[in-house]
């Protein structure tokens, strides 16, 4: 699997290649502050903290849209995260999709749980005689889509 075509610069970290497109930027204790190039204004309201992997937390306290800060400054969110050494053996590969398909398994169990109580509620009040409200119908559809959906990943 390849990273996506970015205007990103591959020698530089995620941490340097935002700070260079972003203005006002200010040292803090545990990360950077600057101005946000997406909802604009003159205060420091985006932050840019590093983790201890190198990847980066990027928050604007006022829009709060990741994508369209990187999308500012020619980034994507790819870009917030440092290139990992793949395990290239057939064993390495195996494992590799072993722990994507659990990771995936686990993400529509976790659908199928919460999707679930609402089909019960909806059950419950269309048992009890209650007509749904068109709000109420319309995420009940979402729900089914939801855990069809699900029911792909699972199979």
């Amino acid at each position: 699997m390849t990273r996506p075509e970015s205007s990103a610069s591959p020698n530089l970290s995620p941490s340097a290649l935002l700070l260079a497109r972003l203005e006002g930027v200010q040292k803090t204790g545990n990360g950077w502050r600057s101005m946000c190039p997406a909802c604009g204004g003159k205060s420091r309201k985006l932050s840019v903290c590093e983790g201890d992997n190198g990847t980066l937390l990027v928050t604007c306290f006022s829009c709060h849209d990741t994508p369209a800060v990187l999308a500012a400054v020619g980034l994507t969110i790819a870009d917030l995260f440092t290139d990992r050494i793949r395990d290239q053996t057939p064993g390495g590969r195996r494992e590799a999709r072993r722990a994507f398909k659990q990771t995936a398994w686990a993400a529509a169990l976790s659908v199928v749980g919460r999707e679930a109580k609402v089909i019960s509620i909806a059950g419950y009040d269309l048992a009890a005689g209650l007509v749904l409200s068109k709000t109420d119908a319309d995420r009940l559809a979402l729900a089914i889509d939801r855990v069809d959906a699900a029911r792909d990943v699972l199979v």
